[in-house]
């Protein structure tokens, strides 16, 4: 099964280190940016979806989901039409003006080959990133809710009763 990246807005201090430790593994070129979405940085990184609709709409078949639910750029068929970037839900792919070829993370395979943790999450200095499985991720949103849900129940008046 294939492991995802779990981001804590919660812990992140927007530092910006993920981003650096992307450019130093793809030599200065890094694949992620962190975002302000009110009073949350957000590391803007792949989701690399199941069903990924840049994958879908590639004309050239330049995007690829691999055996362990990685999406891949083959660089050297990629024509830079931008049309990843107009299907991607989440706005990740970015065309490199200098190369005009699409960039995007690759959940840094050749360090998951070699049983490290993709850059971003191996420094993120708090721990904001996380590489997982995806049950994990489900697990800890469930045990969220459920622990939300059990203090507001202990409120007076908060949750009706029910009978």
């Amino acid at each position: 099964m294939s492991k995802k990246v779990l981001f804590e807005p919660n812990i992140c201090v927007g530092c910006e280190e993920c981003v650096r430790a992307c450019a130093r593994w793809h030599e200065g070129e890094t694949n992620a940016y962190v975002e302000q979405v009110g009073v949350y940085n957000i590391p803007m990184r792949c989701m690399h979806c199941a069903d990924a609709p840049c994958a879908q709409i590639c004309p050239v078949k330049a995007i690829s989901i691999n055996e362990d639910g990685i999406v891949l750029v083959d660089k050297s068929k990629c024509i830079g039409c931008g049309s990843c970037l107009l299907v991607c839900p989440f706005g990740i792919p970015r065309i490199d003006l200098s190369s005009k070829i699409m960039r995007k993370c690759d959940l840094c395979i050749d360090r998951l080959k070699e049983g490290k943790q993709p850059a971003c999450v191996q420094f993120c200095s708090v721990g904001a990133l996380q590489l997982v499985d995806p049950e994990e991720i489900e697990k800890r949103r469930r045990q969220k809710v459920a622990s939300k849900l059990n203090e507001l129940q202990n409120q007076p008046n908060v949750l009706p009763e029910v009978k």
